[in-house]
């Protein structure tokens, strides 16, 4: 089965300070996410909840970085076959994963992009819940251009109020 792979779609502004922004390292173990995560929280002063950024690369892994960092600089750039935040909650000296949402306005991953998602976390041997909480959708604006993000079922433009398309269309410019 082909995946499907989200290319960067965000402001070519933020696309431009990819070089400026340290490389994350794949996470491919319950540890090596450990790691990860005492050194995000560390860099952003101890807190019980812990919110990163996260992409599944086009092999499968996973990469988390300081919420703050764009997705396309955790992705340095390239296609990816999912992406938004996951937030972990501080206990005992460990970390749980609560919630993970598609939450990317530089990619618009559908939400059908759980399953490369459930793919990586389930090689780590940790527990994670079951889906996007909340999912999202997007689309782009055929007239504007602009990136909407779908509430309530609501598919009209923001900007424009112009009627937006059923099915994801994020990667066309107009």
């Amino acid at each position: 089965m082909m995946l499907k792979q989200y290319n960067y779609v965000g402001p070519s502004e933020i696309q431009a300070q990819l070089n400026s922004v340290p490389f994350s390292q794949p996470v491919d173990t319950a540890q090596s996410l450990l790691q990860q995560l005492h050194q995000l929280n560390n860099d952003l002063h101890e807190s019980p909840f812990l919110t990163v950024t996260f992409v599944i690369d086009k092999e499968g892994n996973l990469r988390i970085c300081d919420r703050h960092q764009e997705h396309v600089a955790c992705a340095r750039g390239r296609p990816v076959l999912s992406a938004g935040e996951m937030t972990f909650a501080y206990q005992n000296a460990d970390y749980h994963l609560e919630r993970i949402t598609n939450q990317s306005t530089g990619y618009c991953p559908e939400p059908d992009s759980w399953q490369v998602v459930d793919s990586a976390l389930k090689q780590l041997g940790i527990q994670y819940p079951d889906f996007f909480e909340p999912a999202y959708d997007f689309r782009r604006c055929p007239r504007c251009t602009q990136i909407n993000l779908i509430k309530d079922n609501y598919y009209y433009c923001a900007v424009c109020e112009t009627d937006l398309p059923a099915f994801w269309n994020c990667d066309q410019k107009g």
